[in-house]
């Protein structure tokens, strides 16, 4: 999350001094009012992010699978803040396709809490659950049936290494931001 968060400085600072009206650089109230408060979306769920991988999840099964939800929801609110700001400064949706962190964290937080529980796919239906005991952010577990295949599977993935990639794809779009940003308001 350092990336976002070094690049979410330099838009507030870019911010703070510019001296154009808001509507030099926004199109509507309403573009500026989704700036603003994606603005600090994004930064208040780096900064948790950040804090709790540095600390990792608690001994506590009860309290690490909070906790695991907390921090795959703070990714999803972030990227939709994200796609967010990007629209307010473009007035254009964010092209997220080919993020590949981005999208694969999208979909494990889906696929871990079984959303749907129920996702058919070819006739067959894939269920899955998200124990209590799901390890450490290098290696997370969780538990899947396939009815087509009429197999259980416990498939393993790192969240580190996958915030990690994210936190750069994530930079990407909000370096893009920036530049916006300083060609509207130099």
């Amino acid at each position: 999350m350092k990336a976002v968060m070094n690049v979410h400085w330099d838009i507030a600072e870019h911010w703070h001094h510019c001296r154009l009206p808001v509507s030099a650089v926004f199109a509507t109230d309403d573009a500026y009012a989704a700036f603003y408060t994606s603005k600090y979306l994004i930064q208040d769920t780096a900064e948790a992010i950040f804090a709790h991988l540095d600390r990792g999840f608690s001994k506590d099964p009860m309290a690490a699978y909070l906790e695991f939800w907390g921090v795959m929801q703070a990714i999803f609110i972030q990227q939709d803040a994200i796609c967010e700001l990007y629209e307010s400064v473009f007035g254009t949706k964010a092209a997220t396709h080919g993020l590949n962190a981005w999208a694969t964290l999208r979909d494990l937080r889906n696929r871990c809490a079984g959303h749907p529980a129920n996702k058919t796919i070819g006739g067959g239906s894939l269920r899955s659950f998200m124990g209590r005991g799901f390890g450490p952010y290098e290696r997370i577990t969780y538990e899947q049936y396939d009815s087509s295949t009429r197999t259980m599977t416990h498939p393993t993935f790192n969240l580190k290494a996958l915030i990690n990639s994210y936190d750069a794809e994530a930079a990407r779009l909000l370096s893009a931001v920036l530049a916006e940003m300083k060609r509207k308001c130099p």
